[in-house]
């Protein structure tokens, strides 16, 4: 079985989206949601903590059935800009284990040590391991694998064989990034294959950061890199593990927490994303053009079981017909695609061994 990893920024769409997963597909997927910086930051590093711990303690409580697990990474939030806060990490795996959730906490080998020693304190206190976050880029040294294997032993009294590894390629949204991901891939996979991690992910994105080269009125295509490279790179691999396969979704990891401001509806068809948009209307029905879209993408993209194949689709029956269950906000568009994307992923995985 192929485990499906989607890499979240912790928007309330992404994680209600996350939610509405079909139940027989739940054991095939292990979520990394983001905690994100609050959109108005403090200049109290402490205090912004706690406010975006609030908010992402509201976001999964109203979307997230309990007894969930999934990862928690919390460096975007501890960011340069309060270098000396820590506790981040623990903070939120509190919260979390009271309201019934089991995390997994993420870390990376640029973390400080205190925060090393708070994910050890959240990984004690779940029972779930560790997941390592490897950002791969350049060649690591043994000096460095040395060093990294001292501290997690040292700071989080753990061993690898307690460590989920993700290795994150990063964006791949052009035909050129593409090609470097690859090679770095394979040398990622080739470096892990030397360690007793506990289970292997690799991952990508190759959404666009913005829509702005798509036409209006016009479906777009766009490849799915990410996939691409998970195939390739995955199928050259001789290691002991499987490679499970993770990536960004409908959004890219270069892109901030901020929407397209014209409709659009990010439609996941086998290895490409077909883009609808179009423009945004004066007024109160400024939004209204996306039953337009929603209405496209069933004349022309319909999967064969229609709305049922995934909760994103029986949304976009409702939009089209003028009867959504779901506010006439951006954050729906999100909604919509990222629901259908999830289903598609699993669904490719299951059945074809492809993502």
């Amino acid at each position: 079985m192929t485990v499906y990893m989607p890499i979240l920024k912790g928007r309330a769409s992404e994680i209600q989206a996350l939610g509405k997963i079909q139940k027989e597909n739940l054991a095939s997927v292990r979520a990394l949601i983001e905690v994100m910086p609050p959109d108005q930051s403090p200049e109290d590093g402490r205090q912004a903590v706690i406010e975006a711990a609030t908010i992402f303690e509201k976001r999964v409580k109203d979307h997230l059935p309990r007894q969930r697990v999934f990862a928690v990474d919390c460096t975007r939030l501890l960011s340069r800009r309060w270098p000396h806060v820590c506790g981040a990490i623990s903070g939120v795996s509190n919260i979390m284990h009271r309201h019934g959730y089991s995390v997994i906490p993420v870390i990376r080998p640029t973390d400080r040590d205190c925060e090393l020693v708070d994910a050890g304190r959240a990984a004690k206190q779940h029972q779930k391991g560790v997941c390592l976050r490897v950002q791969w880029g350049e060649h690591r040294t043994a000096a460095d694998d040395g060093q990294l294997a001292r501290r997690v032993r040292q700071l989080m009294g753990l061993g690898l064989s307690d460590f989920d590894l993700l290795v994150d390629v990063w964006s791949v949204d052009s035909d050129s990034r593409l090609r470097k991901g690859i090679e770095r891939a394979r040398q990622a996979l080739t470096w892990a294959g030397k360690w007793p991690f506990r289970s292997l992910t690799l991952a990508a994105g190759a959404f666009p950061k913005d829509l702005g080269d798509v036409p209006f009125d016009t479906p777009t295509a766009i490849p799915r890199h990410d996939a691409c490279l998970w195939s390739s790179a995955a199928a050259a691999y001789e290691g002991p593990l499987d490679v499970f396969y993770g990536d960004y979704g409908v959004s890219s990891p270069r892109a901030g927490q901020g929407f397209n401001p014209h409709p659009n509806l990010r439609y996941t068809v086998r290895d490409q994303w077909v883009v609808y948009r179009c423009k945004k209307l004066e007024g109160p029905g400024a939004l209204r053009g996306f039953q337009d879209l929603c209405r496209a993408v069933i004349a022309d993209q319909w999967p064969p079981f229609a709305a049922s194949y995934s909760w994103g689709d029986q949304q976009i029956e409702r939009f089209a017909l003028g009867q959504p269950e779901l506010p006439w906000k951006m954050e729906s568009w999100q909604i919509c695609g990222m629901s259908h994307h999830f289903a598609t992923v699993l669904d490719r995985l299951a059945n074809l061994g492809q993502a």
